[in-house]
């Protein structure tokens, strides 16, 4: 293996204001052992999980004097600053709803509302702001000049979720919180082709950001190309062949089903420089679902990259890193959360190899509750995997919950038990 070198793991937080001098030293100190983990170096697993948890329990003291939807749940639970780890597990879990707790018809007619809702739920500084803005992408325009940044969900299923982010937490979404694509090539060597639309929105449009920011040559395949769109990718491709320079294909299945369909036909006539890779992540979006397996077998008919530099990508909206599957169907944790799998009752299941609904303990939430029970149903295992890649992994496919609306991130129902 190629030995890491301090540059390549050096940790960079781009504003440590409103932080505990313990928490972020654990923060910087997950985001070297991310990016270690990412290319496979050994850990000290104990001295990451001591980390972790002093990352968790200085944002729960941080949420519990600064935001009250989350102050109000731990007096609810007779919990304070001195909580334990297993105390957040069992009692300060949310689920994602609580970020789709506004009146949608602010989202027209009252903006003003709407940022004051941001005040219950975040410790972004939203106190005295009267936005001027009339349009939600005003809206969120608005703020971020205010240092605070919106993102949202898909929205596939009733209103999206909002998730305001302060700059530490935007940083660690572009970055994955340290976490690097396996294989993926190094900053200023490769070229990227996206089939997401520009823009920070959303979080697999926060993750293309991170991505273009080391390429040499960028290029967007639009959600719907028309025949110039078309030619347009074929004439960038070709520009990367000739380059012989490696090139990361990055969207959503469908997306990439888009560009099989449209640019790479017939098979064979693209084939991409050794070194590349295709990265999917966001889920079927309002595509219909097919078969992971199957189009990344495409993927290697038509644009020549091996199984084994096809992967897809785990995350929700409100999480800021990615879980990357592999070859062998597992998408692996990265050390940098700790997943919880629970029950309907949102209580830690025990067992050896629990399956039930994911909860994610995020320590780079810092502006906003980072304990949060997405709406997937997951079978967690602790074995070593076959790729040789440490740590907990989920079986895939990763599901729909019982009972919880089937949207973006999640392609097939469970089924009833």
């Amino acid at each position: 293996m190629e030995p890491v070198r301090a540059v390549d793991v050096e940790p960079r937080m781009p504003d440590a204001a409103g932080f505990e001098l313990q928490t972020l030293s654990a923060l910087r100190a997950l985001l070297v052992a991310g990016r270690l983990w990412s290319v496979g170096a050994p850990l000290d697993q104990e001295a990451v999980a001591r980390a972790r948890e002093s990352a968790l329990l200085g944002n729960h003291r941080r949420y519990l004097a600064g935001i009250p939807a989350y102050a109000a749940l731990a007096g609810e639970h007779g919990l304070g600053p001195h909580a334990t780890l297993d105390d957040l597990r069992a009692g300060m879990v949310v689920t994602d709803e609580i970020f789709k707790g506004y009146d949608p018809g602010w989202l027209v007619d009252d903006l003003p509302a709407l940022t004051r809702w941001l005040a219950t739920i975040s410790t972004v500084p939203v106190a005295g702001l009267e936005p001027a803005a009339t349009s939600l992408d005003a809206w969120r325009a608005e703020l971020k000049g205010h240092g605070i940044f919106v993102t949202f969900s898909s929205g596939t299923a009733g209103p999206p979720s909002l998730i305001p982010r302060d700059r530490p937490t935007l940083a660690a979404l572009r970055c994955s919180s340290g976490v690097r694509l396996p294989w993926a090539p190094r900053a200023g060597t490769y070229d990227c082709l996206l089939t997401t639309p520009a823009g920070l929105g959303q979080g697999i449009q926060s993750g293309a950001a991170g991505l273009t920011g080391g390429a040499v040559g960028t290029h967007y395949l639009p959600p719907a190309p028309d025949a110039q769109d078309a030619h347009a990718a074929t004439a960038f491709l070709q520009a990367v062949v000739a380059a012989h320079r490696p090139v990361i294909v990055y969207g959503t299945p469908s997306g990439l089903r888009l560009l099989l369909d449209k640019v790479a036909t017939p098979a064979g006539t693209l084939r991409l420089p050794p070194g590349s890779c295709v990265v999917t992540g966001g889920g079927w979006k309002r595509g219909a679902p097919q078969d992971l397996a199957a189009l990344f077998e495409a993927a290697g008919q038509q644009l020549g990259v091996p199984r084994d530099r096809c992967m897809d990508t785990y995350s929700s909206a409100e999480l800021n890193t990615v879980f990357v599957s592999c070859a062998e169907g597992r998408y692996h944790v990265p050390p940098v959360v700790e997943a919880v799998v629970l029950d309907d009752l949102l209580q830690p299941i025990q067992d050896d190899e629990p399956e039930g609904r994911l909860a994610v303990l995020d320590p780079f939430a810092h502006s906003y509750p980072g304990f949060v029970a997405a709406g997937d149903a997951v079978r967690l295992r602790r074995d070593p995997c076959g790729c040789g890649l440490a740590g907990p992994t989920l079986l895939g496919p990763i599901v729909r919950a019982t009972g919880t609306p089937v949207r973006g991130c999640g392609a097939v129902e469970a089924p009833n038990q």
